[in-house]
Order: C-alpha cells, then sequence, then structure tokens
C-alpha cells in the first residue's frame, strides 16, 4: 500500500504552501501530499465538520490539499488510525494442499 509523501503515513508535510488562489499569507495552512484515497479520506473527514469547523483550504490536484494550520495534528491522528485499521496482515495458509476439485 503507498503511503502519503508526507510524515507519519498521511499526515501534513511540514512545508508551509502559500500562493492559493484566495491569497493567503503563507504561515496559513499546511500542504498535504498524499495518496488518492488518502486525500478522499481527509476529504471525508473534512465532510464530517460543520461549516465553522472544516478544515480543508483548497483542493489543489488528485494528490495534494491545503489545510487550515491547526487542524495538522487531528489529521495526522485520524488518518493513521485509519491506516492501521486497512493493514492487512500477511495471506495465512499459502502453499497448502488445498482442494480444488
Amino acid at each position: 500500500k503507498k503511503k502519503s509523501s508526507a510524515k507519519a503515513a498521511g499526515a501534513a508535510s511540514p512545508s508551509k504552501s502559500g500562493g492559493s488562489s484566495k491569497d493567503l499569507p503563507a504561515s496559513a495552512g499546511y500542504l498535504i501530499s498524499c495518496d488518492v484515497p488518502t486525500k478522499q479520506y481527509i476529504q471525508y473527514l473534512n465532510e464530517l465538520k460543520t461549516v465553522d469547523k472544516k478544515f480543508i483550504i483548497e483542493d489543489l490536484d488528485a494528490t495534494h490539499l491545503l489545510v487550515k494550520k491547526k487542524a495538522r495534528e487531528e489529521i495526522e491522528r485520524k488518518v493513521e488510525a485509519w491506516m492501521d485499521e486497512n493493514v492487512f496482515s500477511a495471506v495465512e495458509r499459502v502453499g497448502e494442499d488445498l482442494d480444488l476439485a
């Protein structure tokens, strides 16, 4: 499974981003760089929030989001827990003589 390029498997990268179409200062948020499923999960988390608590500032492309600075730790924690829930151990009984008749 491809992990996010950011620290802690899907967490916001420490690189600050500016220059969004909303002309936000560089310290306004964090750039998250992750795979598509992780981005979709982060968008899902954002949708669960009330309008005043939403944390996505801008959806940049298929693998990048600009999020509010204060939401970084929450996103990191929830994405890490989500990934832990979805990690599958090696298939058991591989090579066993299975009756395929």
